[in-house]
């Protein structure tokens, strides 16, 4: 039973609207939904978006226009047709007679229909019989804007070249001609005289509707970008789209920039609206003015047509979901993450507020009723999501997906980072744990207590936490590496549900869910659902799992029957492309569920769960035993012999080895390079990415020893780097001096394995009190928790080291290089920092009381929330927009 739809529930429909018209009258708007082979056509009532009719078309159609008779001309790329009201067929021109093209623009009493945008030819035929009228070509490139004028009599084309003409559409003579800039759009204001032209810069310009002469330019589309110190000038953003009111004296337009601008004839530039993202670009046939000049519109979304009046007033409050990822449900409220924000409905009134995002952000809910977004940049704990919300610990995934999961008591928080799932402790903020794969992880979350945990990359992991090395199980799926993985879901008792796509492309699915026992580590069914993407999934009661696909649909499956307990809704007339990965999400009790729909919307759907209660598996952990003490430097991997085989390349992405590191560094720490794979501990082979790995011979080799029972390990190039890389121990007794030429030994270490990412070791907790780290490379080490105080850092290059939560008083670091430096949480109390670059550094909530700032350069630095008092300014470059004297008052207090 559905409880409740937030989203657009008006002017909308399943799939993604294409082409746009309003009737002659203005009362009707209709809507083109592409599919893959049909298309459908729907009418909606302009005064209230209600779904008046639609129809099913054969053919894929991206363009409409609603003739006088009631009649539509529809089209496509080399295609165009004219249906009765009836939906039948008048008469269809295919390639042959029209060409390749990608626009069409019809007169306005719709008699003439242009097609062009293909080439440098323009097609005109009459829209009444299909009859070609004539054609005509631009020597000066490819036609992008074609337009008539009121009374049919002449036309304007505008192109690649910038070049503008007018003719006369009898005779087909040239009447005039201008030269300009890329010209995109064209349109006559209502009474002929003039011509408005948009431009691939941006510019709005208006010319004389008979000779072309220039009458005045009335603006450019920008980009504008606001990075936190007020709007900035981006660059020009092409105008897509324009058109005259019915006053003849205003020009809407529509650019790149995402705004509607509103001109006046006289050069004023009267009113602007910002388009939300998913109608940013309705251009071309997605846009519309209604015939009366009263309403726009705009579609190119799943998410419903966007409807304005001609005073750029909403014409519905409703807020349309734009690229919906994560879904965070509770009692109070349902919050989705898309692509470029972050949307909130309180479930008693349906108020909805909205907080801009950067990019992609996951969801979870916490304790107590926060929510905890992690963001691009920062993951951030909030009460409502319009709070600036407090940082708990900076996002070092560089695309967020909505997989963070949060334990049960809500103290850690879990997330893929690339190629590792990392453990936050949420209160510090910090890096309590990672769980390191050879590749990209999709998902991840906790086991049925807090004591494991479940990951997806190439394989299906369960890992046991307090001992996170190794995984306890590798569960290889039986069509190998999945795809996509639209999510992972443990039940109350511990089934593992994960829903894959065994399919790459965009254009078909294999799709299915799996479902394991962590006791065992085996797959226990396999439930095919080929028909679309599954997306995320969800437990709700012991044994129960509800999954989403691309086109909306809930299925429910049984993980102890091992059966599917529904079949999906019959799919609908015409199949819509896209297999997008959409979001689920279930209440905390498993009553609930919420997703999105068919239409883009989010619905929340009450479920059946059951009372049964039975306890949780028992996966067998013993207590572990205590390990024995590692060896360091050249006793750390001794008898270790490790057989190379291919061709190894050097490089800055993370998982490529030097022959220095493979081989000095491994006999070095005690090991010995193999030559032959009967004296081989360990393997390492080659793998080159996206190419089918054939084993070489000596793979095979060892694979017989393997299979003997020889016990011999084989090691991914990632898994060797980490061997290769310094313990925090032996981090320690360098950084500190404790051995010989430490600091030196460090920085050869270094420079044996370097990415452009940096990734060298964490050094988290390390106690460097007092050390001297003058000559050290520290650049982008993590340095969270650090017990730095009155270590010696003059000039040393910290770029993009993280410090938060670190000890730091009475450091120096004077004259040191902190571009992008995190200090936030940090005690730098009489920290000497005189003469320092902190370029995007931040101190947020850092105690900065006595530290010594003279000379140093906090241009661009992030300070909010920092204890200044005490601190010495002089000479330094402070924020741009900061309170000077503010500043300078904590200095003397």
């Amino acid at each position: 039973m559905i409880r409740q739809v937030f989203g657009a529930t008006r002017f909308n429909a399943p799939g993604s609207f294409t082409g746009l018209d309003f009737s002659p009258d203005s009362r009707t708007l209709v809507a083109l939904v592409t599919g893959e082979k049909r298309t459908k056509v729907h009418r909606f009532a302009v005064d209230d978006g209600r779904a008046l009719d639609e129809q099913t078309v054969a053919g894929c159609f991206t363009g409409v226009f609603a003739l006088p008779d009631g009649d539509l001309l529809l089209w496509a790329r080399g295609s165009i047709v004219r249906l009765g009201q009836g939906g039948e067929l008048s008469w269809k021109l295919g390639e042959k007679a029209t060409k390749k093209f990608a626009f069409a623009t019809v007169s306005a009493d719709g008699a003439i229909v242009a097609t062009y945008g293909g080439d440098s030819v323009a097609n005109v035929f009459d829209a009444r019989t299909g009859k070609r009228l004539h054609d005509l070509s631009e020597p000066a490139g490819e036609i992008f804007a074609f337009a008539f004028s009121p009374d049919g009599a002449t036309f304007a084309t505008g192109g690649q070249k910038g070049v503008v003409r007018l003719f006369d559409r009898k005779s087909k003579k040239e009447l005039a001609r201008r030269k300009s800039s890329k010209i995109l759009v064209l349109a006559f204001s209502p009474e002929g005289s003039v011509l408005a032209g948009g431009h691939g810069q941006g510019d709005v310009h208006l010319w004389d509707g008979a000779s072309l002469e220039p009458v005045r330019l009335l603006g450019s589309h920008r980009f504008q970008e606001d990075h936190g110190s007020g709007e900035q000038d981006g660059g020009p953003a092409g105008c897509r789209w324009l058109a005259f009111l019915a006053d003849g004296e205003t020009v809407v337009s529509q650019g790149n920039d995402r705004y509607f601008r509103w001109w006046k004839r006289s050069g004023a530039e009267i009113r602007r609206v910002r388009t939300p993202r998913h109608h940013a670009y309705g251009q071309g046939p997605a846009m519309a003015l209604s015939r009366d000049g009263k309403w726009l519109a705009a579609g190119s979304t799943a998410s419903g047509i966007g409807i304005w009046t001609s005073d750029g007033e909403p014409a519905s409050g409703e807020l349309g979901i734009n690229a919906p990822h994560a879904i965070a449900l509770s009692r109070e409220r349902v919050v989705v993450a898309g692509s470029s924000g972050i949307w909130s409905w309180r479930r008693t009134d349906g108020a909805v507020s909205e907080r801009r995002a950067s990019g992609p952000a996951a969801l979870a809910n916490l304790p107590q009723g926060e929510l905890l977004i992690v963001e691009p940049e920062n993951a951030v704990v909030v009460r409502e999501i319009t709070d600036e919300g407090k940082a708990i610990f900076a996002n070092d995934a560089i695309s967020p997906q909505g997989a963070v999961a949060v334990s049960r008591d809500g103290k850690t928080v879990m997330l893929p980072v690339a190629s590792n799932v990392e453990l936050r402790d949420r209160a510090r903020g910090v890096r309590a744990a990672t769980l390191s794969h050879d590749a990209q992880v999709s998902a991840c979350t906790f086991g049925s207590d807090d004591t494991w945990a479940v990951t997806v990359s190439d394989a299906v992991r369960i890992w046991r936490l307090d001992d996170p090395e190794t995984p306890v199980h590798t569960i290889e799926l039986e069509s190998g590496e999945p795809e996509y993985c639209g999510g992972v879901a443990v039940s109350r008792v511990g089934w593992i549900a994960v829903s894959i796509d065994r399919d790459i492309s965009n254009h078909s699915s294999d799709s299915a869910l799996v479902f394991i026992d962590p006791r065992s580590g085996e797959v226990t069914a396999t439930l095919s659902h080929p028909d679309k993407r599954l997306g995320q999934v969800a437990f709700i009661d012991d044994a129960r799992a509800v999954v989403v696909d691309s086109a909306g649909r809930t299925r429910t499956a049984d993980a102890e029957k091992g059966q599917w307990l529904d079949e999906p809704e019959a799919p609908k007339d015409i199949e819509f492309h896209g297999f997008a990965l959409l979001p689920l999400a279930a209440s905390e009790d498993g009553t609930e569920i919420a997703y999105i729909d068919g239409h883009g919307n989010l619905a929340i759907r009450a479920v059946e769960g059951t009372k049964k209660r039975v306890t949780p598996f028992d996966l067998g952990f013993t207590p572990l035993a205590e390990k024995k003490p590692q060896g360091m430097f050249e006793e750390r991997l001794a008898g270790v012999c490790i057989l190379y085989a291919g061709k190894f390349q050097s490089s800055a992405i993370d998982v490529r080895t030097s022959r220095e590191l493979r081989e000095d560094m491994l006999i070095e720490l005690g090991g010995t390079v193999a030559k032959k794979a009967k004296d081989a501990t360990h393997f390492v082979g080659v793998r080159i990415p996206y190419v089918k790995h054939v084993p070489s011979k000596a793979e095979t080799e060892i694979d017989a020893r393997i299979a003997k029972g020889d016990k011999v390990i084989k090691l991914s190039e990632k898994k060797l780097i980490e061997m290769l890389l310094p313990t925090l121990e032996e981090s320690r007794a360098m950084l500190r001096g404790e051995v010989k030429d430490g600091i030196e030994r460090w920085n050869r270490w270094r420079s044996r394995w370097r990415t452009s990412s940096g990734g060298f070791v964490q050094l988290s907790g390390i106690d460097l009190t007092g050390a001297d780290l003058r000559e050290a490379d520290l650049m982008v080490i993590p340095f969270e928790e650090a017990k730095l105080s009155n270590a010696r850092l003059e000039g040393v290059n910290l770029y993009d080291c993280v410090f938060r939560r670190a000890d730091l008083r009475g450091a120096d670091l004077e004259g040191a290089r902190c571009g992008r430096v995190v200090f936030s949480n940090a005690d730098l109390r009489e920290a000497k920092l005189a003469g320092a670059e902190f370029t995007g550094a931040e101190f947020t909530g850092a105690d900065l009381r006595g530290a010594d700032f003279r000379g140093a350069d906090l241009q661009y630095a992030k300070l909010t929330g920092a204890k200044l008092d005490g601190a010495k300014l002089d000479g330094a470059k402070l924020p741009q927009g900061s309170k000077r004297g503010a500043l300078r008052r904590s200095e003397r207090r």
